[in-house]
């Protein structure tokens, strides 16, 4: 979380169900293990970012994700049931303020959502404070004693 409060130019009807939407499909999707949520800001732009550890996307199917009644894989149980319409009208709701909802996926390594909105309504988007792919955090070998 930034050390300040972060003000922006919302709906923020639209954007609780984008942020209900993706933090639901991480519980879903992310088999039991937890979810990060990280938001940041700079001077023009928000963004959060919703991180499960679960069964991840190929390239294949993060293309399609945000398609209206598309599903990875519709045999597989839900658990939370759902219509396939979720991400498709949260992606229209990132567009309606001028803003980007993307993913990013890799098979067992799980999901990551981005959603970066202006800070002022109308104006355009030129780059996220949050990265689209996951920063690794790599601990240090220990040094010998």
């Amino acid at each position: 979380m930034p050390d300040r409060p972060v003000i922006a130019e919302i709906d923020a009807r639209r954007v609780q169900r984008v942020l209900r939407n993706l933090v639901g499909n991480a519980v879903e999707h992310g088999t039991g293990r937890p979810v990060e949520l990280t938001l940041a800001a700079n001077r023009t732009a928000a963004a959060i970012t919703v991180r499960d550890h679960g069964i991840g996307l190929d390239s294949e199917e993060a293309q399609h994700v945000f398609d209206r009644f598309w599903r990875a894989d519709p045999a597989r149980v839900r658990t939370v049931g759902g219509s396939g319409l979720g991400l498709s009208i949260s992606l229209e709701d990132a567009r309606l303020h001028g803003g980007w909802l993307q993913v990013w996926g890799q098979p067992d390594q799980g999901a990551q959502f981005r959603l970066t909105l202006p800070l002022v309504a109308g104006t355009d988007l030129t780059g996220s404070p949050l990265p689209l792919r996951p920063v690794v955090v790599r601990r240090r070998p220990r040094s010998p004693r």
